[in-house]
């Protein structure tokens, strides 16, 4: 285009070649032998077929460790540009001095220190996908320029005034609240409603038990082959601590966890291979179990008891209704018959991630 800077036929950072693409009816097996057979996997299968065929931006959201970046390469395989790059960039590790030029490139000149013209991911991916992981991380400055290059379907290097003419499917995945974030003046508002066209919430691994079994058992398998063992499977004790475990670090937790368990065993992990395991929490309190408060053990008057209990039930309702409704606070609003800014106000008292009702760390 006349006026316009030309691409590179190639960047460095795009791949040479990478996993072949995928079609709608393969989409669905994919998922499951790499996720698990549960229902939420076989609902996320159905949501990225039908929005892969499209050009809509997708933001992921769900815990650190659940596969966001697994669930976005699936989405780009699927698509029209799965032959095209798929450029990772994780918005919490480049600094906001360096942000815009490591996403949108450079001329030489430009700050000290740019010796040479520098293209950035966002041009890598031209003709593929640009997934931003961790999108709440980008500074705000960076967020206008974000906004007008998906609007536009141009950038501008820094230090330069020709435009940059740019095609590249766009992913975003944050496991924070980026409702919070733009009420909190954190995140632009208007980029909030252009990047949320499709919204895909990935659930927890203790919210997967049946995911639990499968994923283990597959990192067994995938562990023997790396260490060269031969371990068979778990134990029963063994079995029961895995699945019931809360696995706050999710599937990267999961993994490294059977990983050190397989490393530790001779036959078969057993109980004591997994109770070694520094990062396996105790097992969630069963739906419907009420906390008795620390304080009703004596020394508070019953006002202040009574109070402390209804505090622990209101806590415990918010976070269960935002696991029933998927981390959709107007939804869950509706279900608890309060207005949404009252929601909102009493989460962020309890600490509760609108992601899925946990607290936050």
């Amino acid at each position: 285009m006349t006026g316009h800077d030309a691409l590179p036929a190639r960047h460095d950072d795009v791949p040479l070649e990478g996993p072949p693409p995928l079609s709608p009816s393969e989409v669905r097996g994919y998922l499951k032998q790499v996720m698990g057979p549960s229902e939420a996997v076989d609902r996320l299968a159905a949501g990225i077929a039908r929005v892969a065929a499209s050009n809509l931006t997708v933001v992921l959201t769900g815990e650190t460790g659940v596969g966001k970046e697994l669930v976005a390469h699936t989405i780009h395989r699927a698509s029209k540009v799965a032959h095209g790059p798929f450029i990772p960039v994780d918005c919490g590790a480049i600094s906001e001095m360096l942000f815009e030029s490591e996403l949108f490139g450079h001329d030489r000149g430009s700050f000290t220190g740019a010796v040479s013209n520098k293209h950035g991911k966002f041009a890598a991916a031209h003709g593929g996908t640009l997934f931003l992981d961790e999108i709440d991380n980008m500074p705000l400055g960076s967020q206008a320029k974000l906004l007008r290059a998906i609007q536009e379907r141009v950038l501008y290097r820094v230090g330069s005034l020709v435009p940059q003419s740019i095609d590249a499917r766009l992913i975003a995945a944050t496991n924070r609240d980026l409702e919070a974030a733009v009420i909190e003046g954190r995140f632009r508002r208007d980029l909030f409603f252009r990047i949320t066209e499709f919204h895909m919430y990935i659930q927890p691994l203790r919210a997967r038990r049946e995911d639990i079994a499968y994923l283990a058992q597959r990192f067994v398998d995938l562990s023997n082959r790396e260490l060269g063992k031969n371990v068979q499977g778990f134990s029963p004790a063994a079995s029961q601590a895995i699945i019931g475990g809360n696995w706050p670090g999710n599937v990267r937790e999961l993994r490294s966890a059977v990983r050190r368990a397989v490393l530790l065993a001779d036959d078969i992990v057993r109980e004591t291979h997994v109770a070694l395991t520094p990062l396996l929490a105790p097992t969630p309190p069963k739906q419907g179990a009420r906390a008795v408060p620390p304080a009703a053990q004596g020394g508070l008057s019953l006002k202040e008891i009574m109070h402390q209990a209804v505090s622990a039930t209101e806590r415990q309702i918010l976070a269960e209704t935002l696991l029933k409704t998927g981390g959709n606070k107007a939804k869950a609003a509706r279900l608890l018959k309060v207005d949404y800014k009252t929601l909102y106000l009493k989460l962020k008292r309890y600490g509760i991630s609108a992601e899925d009702g946990s607290k936050e760390p």
